[in-house]
């Protein structure tokens, strides 16, 4: 309890903090929703719900990304969609014309997600409940109260794994693959080769405490992807990008870029890259 305390204290918007607790405690959170730019989403009983309602401006630069990069008609896939922020954001930009497919392991995640993408009325969107990996077959998923970061590896839950090639069978380019799957990121890459292929960029998470688990380092990733034909690069500043070698790595949680073409990436975004 000290250290709850202590956490509130320190918290920068304390009493939204403290009324989110409440109304997940209680179940009246499904009551709210919480605008974002172009959408909305349910205040569910889960972690990212809860920090955007504390506060909804939290995501607008990760947002941004998909704001500024896409395109009308451009296919998006999103490995580890979670509740859908980045999956209806990224729907708004491709408009009708264009595919995105949002997929989520957990199931009460996936129902969020379901409930979310219904309230937008977003029917260009298609959502699948598995896992991606290397080799289908089936895995034990967490179910930890910081749902945001639950991932294969142990749990309660046992979820269907399928690879990304076997998932995503449609031809033609996509635009952007982002996968956020909490250090199981070699894997879904590894189960993917022919979409990585047709794969214009890709937004995909790192830190050197995730990778360790599953046997593998920063490097290992920064490498496939290389060899996969992707220059790497990291954000570095408000609509900036700055050039990385597959030597790089961190401890903190970030987002890198993966890209096929720079020059293409310049054209859309109009972002810079920095030495």
């Amino acid at each position: 309890m000290k250290n709850y305390w202590k956490i509130v204290r320190g918290h920068p918007r304390s009493a939204r903090f403290v009324a989110a607790r409440l109304l997940m405690a209680t179940g009246l959170c499904r009551f709210f929703t919480i605008a974002q730019p172009g959408f909305v989403v349910r205040f569910h009983p889960a972690n990212l719900s809860s920090q955007l309602w504390i506060d909804p401006h939290g995501r607008d630069e990760a947002l941004a990304f998909f704001r500024e990069y896409l395109k009308p008609g451009d296919s998006v896939v999103d490995v580890g969609a979670n509740i859908g922020d980045t999956v209806l954001a990224s729907a708004l930009q491709a408009g009708p014309a264009g595919r995105v497919i949002g997929i989520e392991p957990h199931p009460r995640t996936f129902r969020f997600l379901k409930e979310n993408i219904a309230l937008n009325g977003a029917t260009a969107i298609e959502l699948i409940n598995v896992a991606i990996g290397a080799a289908a077959g089936t895995a034990r998923f967490s179910d930890d109260r910081r749902d945001d970061m639950n991932r294969i590896g142990g749990g309660p839950l046992e979820v269907p794994v399928k690879r990304l090639d076997d998932v995503i069978a449609a031809a033609g380019p996509i635009a952007l693959l982002k996968v956020d799957v909490e250090g199981y990121e070699k894997f879904v890459f590894e189960g993917g080769p022919r979409v990585l292929a047709r794969t214009r960029a890709v937004y995909f998470e790192v830190s050197s405490l995730h990778f360790p688990r599953f046997g593998y380092t920063t490097r290992d990733l920064l490498t496939l992807l290389s060899e996969a034909g992707f220059a790497l690069y990291r954000v570095s500043g408000r609509r900036q990008i700055t050039p990385i070698a597959i030597t790089f790595d961190t401890r903190d949680f970030e987002n890198l870029l993966a890209l096929r073409d720079v020059h293409e990436f310049i054209g859309r975004t109009g972002w810079a890259v920095t030495a």
